[in-house]
């Protein structure tokens, strides 16, 4: 008899309810896409809806029909609502590892990687954008100490709202305890912004949808960072005031090794030091470029 992962662990925080998932039925054939922060959640939204929907939607960027269940700072109800209206396949955006997300054996779920002090940097761009100061003291204005906290915060029962890289490698480690399950697919960051046609294509497969080169040159399009930053903007006026000071600049930059030049010697020290005592070698290497094969971890 095959093994399944089990929903066992509530993950709540400043941002972050799972139990928001309680009383929620996932359908056959639904995706749930979970992501660490700041590792391309919303650029696998915009993909996976285009995939859903044939293309870009007229009405509603595509990545705003992808909803989140956990956000604690929303209505839940109105979440669970919108997605129980949904009559295609859905897409829920999760943060949580998958051991606080319900499994279902004919459901996709879909993680990202990416390299984490690319992670640390976008996350403090996030921060100081954000009109809410939850998240302030994870993440303070001086990038040393926001660096030192991110590097030596422990995992807890917060999950990935702990930001840090003991959360990032717990999430990552709940994914590839599964990896060998067909239904649980792994992609990165980096590999989205060196070739977004090619994993386009990778996610369509991962769906079992058959997409058509005329479905993934738009994609390649409409799902750029740059093409989803200007309809943010343009956007903005017409949209209830947000999250953000300035909802574009959620999209960043979609770089990777932004933490090169940034860093002095003896911060990257403490970085491989911390990072080499969380995980193996392989790890790191998927971890930080996905130039190797996910690792299988024993559970």
């Amino acid at each position: 008899m095959t093994e399944f992962p089990t929903r066992n662990r509530s993950y709540t925080g400043p941002v972050t309810d799972t139990r928001n998932w309680d009383g929620f039925e996932l359908r056959p054939g639904d995706v749930v896409l979970s992501t660490p922060p700041k590792c391309g959640t919303t650029w696998s939204q915009a993909i996976i809806m285009m995939l859903i929907l044939g293309g870009a939607p007229r009405d509603l960027p595509a990545w705003r029909q992808s909803h989140w269940l956990e956000f604690r700072l929303g209505d839940p109800q109105e979440a669970k609502t919108k997605l129980e209206a949904q009559n295609h396949r859905r897409c829920i955006k999760s943060h949580a590892p998958l051991d606080g997300i319900p499994f279902h054996p004919e459901v996709t779920y879909i993680t990202v990687s990416r390299h984490p002090l690319d992670v640390f940097f976008s996350m403090q761009r996030h921060v100081e954008n954000m009109r809410y100061d939850i998240l302030d003291h994870l993440y303070p204005p001086e990038p040393g100490t926001a660096l030192q906290r991110f590097l030596t915060r422990e995992a807890s029962a917060a999950g990935t709202d702990d930001l840090s890289l003991a959360s990032i490698l717990y999430h990552y480690r709940s994914f590839t305890a599964w990896a060998h399950l067909p239904n649980i697919h792994f992609f990165h960051y980096a590999d989205l912004s060196r070739d977004l046609r090619g994993q386009a294509g990778r996610y369509a497969q991962a769906l079992g949808i058959k997409a058509s080169d005329r479905l993934l040159d738009e994609i390649a399009s409409s799902a750029s960072f740059s093409a989803m930053k200007q309809t943010t903007r343009a956007l903005q006026p017409a949209v209830p005031r947000g999250a953000f000071v300035e909802e574009h600049k959620f999209f960043d930059s979609a770089t990777s090794e932004k933490w090169k030049g940034r860093l002095s010697d003896a911060e990257l020290k403490a970085y491989r030091s911390r990072i080499a005592a969380y995980a193996t070698p392989s790890e790191i290497a998927y971890l930080e470029s996905a130039q190797r094969a996910v690792p299988v971890t024993a559970r």
